[in-house]
């Protein structure tokens, strides 16, 4: 099965969900989210989780700040335990890249550098919800979705080329221009915020790399705010 028929697919399944279940209902409201993310490659043991958040002044980079995002979302009410949203967001990962030995003008080699591949994205998934615990509002869902890369740097830090410290950050070209992904998530919504663990695991390879099951998964902690409600 090739890549662009599983995205064919993809986009095939996430339009029977939102043409089943996206009719128009009385219960309707809209929320705004931000979210910080952490990326964990796999299938690929060349590639490496990047910290969401960490210290390392050994390599004099301070405070390490890995992924965050911003998100919309829209989401109405089946019935009284079963509703579905549907959700936008833009939003930055970060991990480790593939090893690259770089080599100076005189093709001396100047050592084997781990990179740190920043790449920007957006997001759109349709998620069905089930209210497990209404006592507690409390509720699981699960749904499908594509992510594309619209931006993808590596920084492979610096480096002193015949007496002159160079930049070696570098345009990635290796990510997959869009993912198709499947969402799983656990919320918490007691009133007007809301707080939710989600995980993102990608259906299709996720970079042009030789590794031939290269996937991601993908973990939010999302904070949300209704702004706007309809009943």
């Amino acid at each position: 099965m090739d890549f662009n028929f599983k995205i064919k697919a993809g986009i095939l399944l996430l339009f029977l969900v939102i043409s089943t279940f996206g009719y128009r209902l009385e219960a309707q409201s809209w929320s705004i989210h931000i979210n910080a993310n952490e990326t964990y490659p796999l299938s690929n043991e060349l590639l490496g989780q990047y910290p969401m958040l960490w210290y390392s002044s050994s390599e004099g980079r301070g405070v390490l700040v890995g992924g965050f995002g911003l998100g919309v979302s829209y989401q109405t009410a089946l019935n009284e335990k079963f509703r579905i949203k549907y959700q936008v967001n833009g939003q930055r990962f970060r991990f480790y890249d593939e090893p690259t030995v770089f080599n100076d003008y005189n093709g001396q080699a100047l050592g084997g550098i781990i990179g740190i591949n920043t790449n920007l994205n957006l997001s759109g998934f349709a998620l069905p919800y089930l209210e497990i615990l209404p006592d507690k509002n409390i509720s699981l869902g699960a749904g499908l979705g594509l992510r594309g890369v619209f931006y993808s740097k590596t920084d492979y830090g610096t480096a002193v080329v015949n007496g002159i410290t160079t930049t070696l950050k570098l345009n990635n070209k290796s990510l997959a221009p869009l993912v198709l992904i499947l969402p799983v998530e656990v919320s918490w919504a007691p009133g007007r915020f809301s707080v939710a663990t989600r995980g993102e695991f990608s259906v299709t390879k996720t970079s042009r790399l030789s590794a031939k099951n290269d996937r991601s998964f993908v973990v939010f902690v999302e904070l949300g705010y209704r702004f706007m409600e309809k009943k």
